[in-house]
């Protein structure tokens, strides 16, 4: 009799430590937005390409210009760090974190302001900070975990007196290389952006001037400040059933969103910095904390091709979400690119915080027909 009391008892014990187990996976699992409660990311590569079309001319360090760039750690691929200039301030991270911008300009800044905070309770986002990219601890709360990488663009023009549109080319995508993770979402989370500078050089100028007039390099250099911004939204229509189902806490705008809602993103402002908000969801323009996210989004053209549907897309400042996204005729400008999950976008829960690397492909072209799946000349 005694030992099957104790019997029972140990397999109650039992059935409470697998009960428990479970409700701790399941919590893990549910962990909504920003994914911080699971550290177990494995995107640390990026290849692809990032091409021009006629009347443009790219380079990563203002010496060897060419049509194109090939990315990676392949031979014969151009590593974003190794290849650039000296002096640079290039980012590859050794892990991808989420991070959020509006991608304001602001006053005199050099850089995008990236801010992330500490998530509680699914909803609430506390010890909001800027992070920094000198920080090579991946551990350290500020640690950067986004990409950002200098491009130079030579533009020849038939005119002098307007800046010429910058578009994103039909052919342009980005996807994580891991097919067998492109369930879990992580590619709907993915943000690039276009932080332009702008100095006086022309296609004459030598590279010192080049870097001097517009990345702020050399001696008695000035800092050099951002004069626009724009962002690119892929895969914009796309959220895995997971996340319909188990993530639908949205007030406001694109609530009760469905698999291919092409919805808003509404962002960290930069008045967060050090603040808490209480409910990331509330996007209902309540919580003056969170701030509509202006980009450009684009739907991909189906489930194994991740080009742009909508053909050729003209780019868009982040100040308004309307303004044309230009660069200047017959001059040199440096564009820093950046690419990040955006902490803030419904799909980045902890089921999609794994995948392998990143693969971006970027055509930009200019004088193309909006819509366009043809390419027209360009300057």
């Amino acid at each position: 009799m005694g030992r099957s009391k104790k019997n029972k008892k140990k397999s109650e014990m039992n059935a409470m430590f697998f009960i428990i187990l479970f409700a701790l996976v399941v919590f893990i699992i549910s962990t909504y937005a920003w994914f911080s409660t699971q550290r177990n990311v494995s995107i640390t590569n990026l290849n692809g390409t990032v091409e021009v079309a006629e009347g443009l001319e790219i380079s990563l360090d203002a010496e060897n210009w060419s049509n194109g760039l090939v990315l990676g750690d392949e031979e014969g691929q151009l590593d974003i760090i190794e290849d650039a200039y000296e002096g640079n301030h290039n980012l590859k991270p050794t892990e991808m974190l989420p991070v959020s911008t509006l991608g304001l300009v602001g006053s005199n800044r050099t850089d995008l302001l990236m801010l992330r905070g500490t998530l509680n309770n699914s909803i609430q986002l506390n010890n909001i900070q800027e992070m920094d990219e000198e920080e090579d601890n991946s551990d350290a709360t500020t640690y950067a975990g986004y990409f950002a990488f200098d491009v130079f663009l030579k533009n020849s023009s038939r005119q002098d007196d307007i800046d010429d549109v910058l578009q994103l080319n039909y052919d342009s995508s980005l996807e994580i290389m891991e097919t067998e993770n492109s369930a879990t979402g992580l590619q709907n989370t993915a943000r690039v952006a276009f932080a332009k500078y702008t100095g006086t050089s022309d296609t004459m100028a030598d590279q010192a001037t080049i870097l001097k007039e517009t990345a702020g390099i050399g001696v008695g250099s000035s800092p050099v400040y951002i004069s626009d911004v724009a962002i690119w939204e892929p895969n914009s229509n796309d959220h895995v059933e997971y996340v319909v189902q188990n993530n639908n806490k949205i007030t406001g705008a694109g609530s009760n969103f469905n698999a291919t809602t092409q919805m808003d993103t509404y962002a960290l402002t930069d008045t967060s910095l050090r603040q808490s908000i209480a409910d990331i969801y509330k996007w209902d323009g309540s919580e003056r904390l969170l701030q509509k996210q202006n980009v450009l989004q684009t739907t991909k053209t189906s489930t194994e091709d991740y080009s742009i549907a909508e053909g050729v897309q003209n780019l868009v400042s982040t100040s308004d979400g309307t303004t044309d996204f230009g660069i200047a005729p017959n001059k040199i400008c440096r564009i820093r690119i950046y690419l990040w999950l955006e902490g803030q976008d419904v799909d980045c829960i902890n089921y999609a915080s794994h995948g392998g690397g990143v693969k971006v492909n970027i055509g930009l072209v200019k004088g193309s027909e909006e819509g366009s799946h043809e390419l027209d000349g360009g300057d």
